[in-house]
């Protein structure tokens, strides 16, 4: 990890599981829109959560945004206006190890110029 890559310009993953393919594409595509992500990938799941008291299961789509560390709490408040969950779940994810030319590529496509927010 470089000196650059220590603080908020560092890349990390963050995941949001959201109910559907509708949800999921209007918030993947927003993200990379305003540059809050370099790149989001989206699955299909299965869940096993504990929600009010019970076991639920069901279906869900996991999103893994590729970004940097600084770009948290815009990526939050954006899922928090999109996100039809009382508590969106948002986790983020230090990048152990990656090369330096993906790590620019993450940077300069995430950019923290916040006029793209």
């Amino acid at each position: 990890m470089t000196a650059s890559e220590e603080g908020g310009s560092r890349p990390v993953l963050i995941q949001i599981t959201v109910p559907d393919q509708t949800v999921a594409g209007v918030i993947a595509t927003a993200l990379v829109e305003r540059h809050l992500a370099a790149a989001v990938h989206v699955a299909e799941i299965a869940s096993v959560y504990r929600w009010q008291g019970a076991v639920q299961r069901g279906p869900e789509i996991v999103l893994t945004a590729k970004t940097l560390a600084a770009r948290f709490a815009a990526i939050e408040a954006l899922v928090d206006k999109l996100h039809p969950y009382d508590l969106p779940p948002l986790l983020q994810i230090d990048i152990a190890q990656t090369t330096p030319a993906y790590a620019a590529w993450i940077a300069e496509s995430a950019g923290v110029d916040d006029r793209l927010t």
